[in-house]
């Protein structure tokens, strides 16, 4: 069994979650979901070499899974300049994360997690943009996935209070993503972590409308994936 059938299997139980089989969309969820899920975690596809000096690897340990994401700095890199070509703001938001006196990055409730063992040999010294991403989690998981050999030389532990960076939308941190199946799974774990967190204070009608199996997510479109 493949690491993508071993963690579609263990979704069974995040089914079993009151906060998710208690809503009013609950079959329509599930059913939404297994239907990508499932052929994607027997699908070989992969949308770049996982073993390429532009790629790094972000692991996931929420929900009962224990997952690693492969991440394409190259494709980051890519999609940045475009948008700066086109001057609208809509994948990479500029953002200011707060700098401790003791190293830690954080923005708002989250933890911003830095990888000084990522090589990033294919990123090029003339560009020195640093991006992040969200991972699942309660508040989410962020980690640096673009620029870690550059956040040194941009802290000052004594003046700096905040660190600029670049915050990936969540919509399109898939576009950076290996497999149909990490594309849907990272999708699906949004959900899950939407519903948990709001579900005692929004309607489930209104809810509803935040998940990106109902909306759908544009990544799930652009993929070919619905």
């Amino acid at each position: 069994m493949t690491r993508n059938q071993e963690a579609f299997q263990k979704l069974e139980a995040l089914y079993q979650d009151n906060a998710i089989r208690d809503r009013k969309y609950y079959p329509d969820f599930r059913r939404g979901w297994n239907a990508l899920l499932e052929p994607a975690s027997v699908s070989d596809e992969e949308y770049f070499p996982l073993d390429s000096d532009s790629v790094v690897v972000v692991h996931c340990d929420y929900g009962g899974l224990d997952f690693d994401f492969h991440l394409d700095q190259a494709k980051m890199a890519d999609w940045y300049y475009q948008e700066v070509k086109r001057g609208k703001r809509v994948v990479f938001v500029p953002k200011r994360f707060k700098h401790s006196r003791d190293g830690r990055l954080s923005f708002h409730e989250s933890v911003c997690h830095r990888h000084p063992e990522f090589p990033e040999t294919a990123l090029p010294e003339s560009d020195r943009n640093i991006m992040a991403c969200a991972m699942p989690g309660l508040p989410p998981e962020l980690h640096i996935v673009y620029g870690n050999k550059w956040i040194e030389k941009r802290l000052s532990p004594l003046l700096q209070s905040s660190l600029p960076l670049f915050l990936i939308q969540t919509d399109f941190v898939p576009a950076f993503l290996a497999s149909p199946f990490e594309v849907c799974l990272y999708l699906y774990l949004m959900d899950y972590c939407i519903i948990k967190e709001d579900y005692q204070k929004v309607k489930d009608e209104d809810l509803r409308n935040f998940l990106h199996i109902f909306r759908p997510s544009p990544m799930l479109k652009i993929k070919g994936l619905i």
